[in-house]
């Protein structure tokens, strides 16, 4: 009768445990979609702040990105100008949307490919563009830009 006592013991922590595991999953997925990987820049291309989860994702302190400008993360947004009359650059937005991957380059200098979203807000009577980063996770595709 023990036995039954103990094995049902068992099987409630387990239970316990696994609803535990379950839940920080959960908390986890929540943080990331409240805190994608994303910049925000100035409208030349400026880093003005990132996000925590794009410094774990690029492995760079905030204080080595800010007032860099983004084609050093980037390097195919080097010629392009981010903002069109007050506007994100339209080709841009259009590329984005259509799923364009773009190389990004992490602090050890190893390139991999991503999908950008912009978008442009108002923050203190200013405008500031911020990049979100999609890594995209297909090994096939990921020579494709």
């Amino acid at each position: 009768m023990n036995l039954q006592i103990e094995n049902r013991a068992v099987s409630e922590v387990d239970a316990y445990a696994k609803t535990v595991r379950n839940e920080k999953i959960e908390q986890q997925i929540l943080n990331e979609l409240n805190d994608p990987p994303a910049l925000s820049l100035d409208e030349r291309g400026m880093i003005l702040d990132c996000s925590k989860s794009f410094r774990t994702l690029f492995g760079f302190q905030r204080s080595e990105l800010v007032w860099q400008h983004v084609s050093t993360l980037f390097p195919q947004l080097a010629e392009i100008d981010l903002v069109q009359a007050g506007q994100v650059n339209s080709l841009l937005s259009y590329l984005c949307r259509c799923g364009k991957l773009y190389q990004a380059i992490n602090r050890q200098g190893d390139s991999f490919s991503i999908n950008l979203s912009f978008v442009r807000i108002e923050y203190k009577g200013r405008g500031i563009l911020r990049l979100i980063v999609h890594p995209f996770m297909n090994a096939e595709c990921d020579g494709i830009a």
